[in-house]
This record gives structure tokens, sequence and C-alpha cells, in this order.
């Protein structure tokens, strides 16, 4: 369900928020649900449970998720703008697009038309 990047520049607590708030603004995960485990995310990913409870935190802070004590972390979003967070989030992996396009040497026009070849199917 999520993947951390070991070569990324982004830290793995940042990766990891941003992955379970995209879960969470897509629908994947619903109000109530409860995630997983400190222990139980920290293994199956390989990383330090303490990364895991600074990206609970996080979100915490941003009112995705609250802690409910000796019961877990549970998807909060009541009285959360999904739709502006959808628009928060799409703008980011546009620009991390236009990014890496731009780093293969495109231009806008082309960066424009090969997006629309793929959403149309064409290659």
């Amino acid at each position: 369900m999520y993947h951390i990047d070991q070569r990324s520049p982004v830290p793995v607590y940042e990766q990891l928020a941003r992955q379970i708030e995209r879960h969470i603004v897509s629908g994947d995960l619903a109000d109530g649900q409860k995630l997983p485990s400190i222990r139980e995310l920290a293994s199956t990913l390989r990383i330090n449970p303490n990364t895991v409870v600074k990206t609970y935190r996080q979100l915490e802070n941003e009112g995705l998720v609250s802690s409910r004590k000796g019961l877990g972390i549970f998807v909060s979003i009541l009285g959360m703008d999904l739709e502006g967070s959808r628009d928060s989030l799409f703008a980011e992996l546009t620009d991390e697009y236009v990014r890496k396009a731009a780093g293969l040497g495109m231009e806008g026009d082309q960066i424009v038309q090969g997006l629309t070849r793929r959403l149309k199917g064409e290659n």
C-alpha cells in the first residue's frame, strides 16, 4: 500500500504522510478507518518506528487523523475540505510532472501534447 524511496531527497516521514493523505483524499481510506499500528507499519516498510510516530503526528496536526489513547490512529476527515485537499495534491503532482518533463528537455506545448496523447490512451 505504501512505498518508501530511500533515494528520494524527500524525508521518509514526509513521503509516508503524503501517501496516506492521498489515500484519504481519494477515498481509499474512509473516515473512522483505523490506520496500521506504529510497529506494524514500521516493520512492513522497514523503517524506524519513530519515523511513523512523526508521520502520524504530522497528519494529526493537519487534521487528517486522530489518535485514540489505547486504540490507535484513525482517519478523521469530518469538516475537512476534501476538494481543496484534492486540488492541492493535484497541483503538487502536476508541478512534479512538469519539472520532470522539462528536465527531459520538453517545453510547454510538447508537455501538453504528450499528456493529451496519454489521456487518450495513445503512445
